[in-house]
């Protein structure tokens, strides 16, 4: 875990102390923070962690995507009391105040707020994520079109500080999913313009975590993760 979600100093080596596991970037995808300081909405717990680990999704967080995909496939030969050993450690990170038990019913507030904030977010951006992502994205118990569904204001990229992750899961999709449950989504990149997706990715920004800052300049954030997403 730390090679990726550990950032580095000048000379290549992992921090330590507040730094160690606070979230870094590897090739243009963020590995966020597995510790307190996450952004997530709601608090990894142990089983979160363990699912997320065992399968590439966990209901209280959403799917692994980019290079986490291929670690997830990787664990899949991790005995089960590896994986469990792996989860508590990781667990042991989170915020002491924070009760496991009380997961669900935050998840349950934290979509509620986010449905808040729909009514005043009609427009071209609103019709545009209903016609390419309302139909598997969704909130709720709706169709299971491509895979699992998780509601996305539980989504910890959209939470997050950059918007890199969002973005390049809209350009690339999900082609190799972690596991086969998950499903895939197409990629968009081909399909949408730069400002299309700019104005996409504004939408699900305020949509669906009412209470984070807007991101700023992603039309030139978004041309250049199409740049990084076309080398080899």
């Amino acid at each position: 875990c730390t090679a990726c979600h550990t950032p580095r100093n000048a000379l290549g080596a992992e921090q330590v102390g507040k730094s160690f596991l606070s979230g870094a970037m590897v090739k243009d995808w963020e590995a966020p923070a597995l510790t307190a300081l996450s952004k997530a909405p709601v608090p990894w717990t142990e089983d979160d962690f363990f699912s997320y680990l065992q399968s590439g999704f966990s209901p209280n967080h959403g799917s692994a995507s980019g290079p986490m995909s291929t670690v997830v496939q990787q664990l899949s030969t991790v005995p089960q009391e590896d994986l469990r050993a792996i989860s508590h450690y990781l667990a042991s990170y989170q915020s002491a105040t924070h009760d496991p038990k009380a997961a669900p019913a935050l998840a349950t507030a934290v979509v509620a707020q986010a449905s808040q904030s729909a009514p005043a977010l009609t427009g071209t951006a609103q019709r545009m994520f209903t016609m390419a992502c309302g139909a598997c994205h969704h909130d709720g118990q709706g169709p299971k079109l491509l895979g699992v569904n998780v509601p996305l204001a539980l989504n910890t990229n959209l939470h997050s500080a950059r918007p890199d992750n969002v973005i390049r899961v809209i350009l690339e999709g999900v082609r190799d999913p972690a596991s086969k449950d998950i499903g895939f989504m197409p990629a968009f990149g081909e399909y949408l313009q730069t400002q299309e997706i700019a104005e996409l990715v504004r939408y699900m920004r305020a949509r669906y975590a009412p209470d984070q800052p807007a991101w700023g300049n992603l039309e030139g954030q978004i041309d250049a993760l199409r740049k990084a997403a076309a080398q080899p």
